[in-house]
């Protein structure tokens, strides 16, 4: 039996007693995780095996995020048990549209980068323009994060 499928299975296991609505793998090294919160929310990860049993875990809803390599099974499994409990309590802000919202803007900021990036030759000073505004942006939501009451989960 292929090692991959076996580990695989056994985050499965571990991710399925925190109540996953779902779970399928593609292959022996890629599984797709879906959760739903209570209000309806939904909350999907993708993770990969890697060679030496090593693994990459992204964040596919309610918006994308890579969360990196992890080195063992115990460690993706308890991250994705506190990520679902962190968006547990977050889903009951009446925030949380407008944070979802915010999020999505900015990933649509690094897309709309890049494309102009591979696809443009642009004035350099346009570029030191638009760093300018995304530093700004970047302080605030620093002020904002020193400002605000911290959340502690379990």
């Amino acid at each position: 039996m292929n090692q991959n499928t076996v580990t695989g299975d056994i985050i499965a296991l571990k991710l399925r007693q925190l109540q996953t609505k779902d779970i399928r793998m593609i292959r022996s090294n890629m599984y797709f995780v879906d959760f739903e919160l209570d209000d309806g929310t939904k909350v999907s990860y993708v993770f990969n095996i890697t060679k030496g049993d090593k693994f990459f875990l992204q964040r596919m809803r309610p918006y994308a995020i890579v969360h990196g390599k992890f080195g063992t099974a115990d460690e993706i499994v308890d991250f994705i048990r506190k990520d679902i409990a962190m968006f547990r309590n977050a889903v009951k802000s009446s925030n949380f549209p407008a944070f979802v919202k915010t999020f999505q803007a900015g990933s649509e900021v690094s897309r709309q980068i890049e494309r102009l990036f591979l696809t443009h030759n642009t004035d350099p000073q346009k570029l030191e323009e638009i760093y300018d505004v995304l530093q700004v942006i970047i302080a605030r939501i620093s002020d904002l994060n020193e400002s605000s009451e911290r959340i502690e989960i379990k």
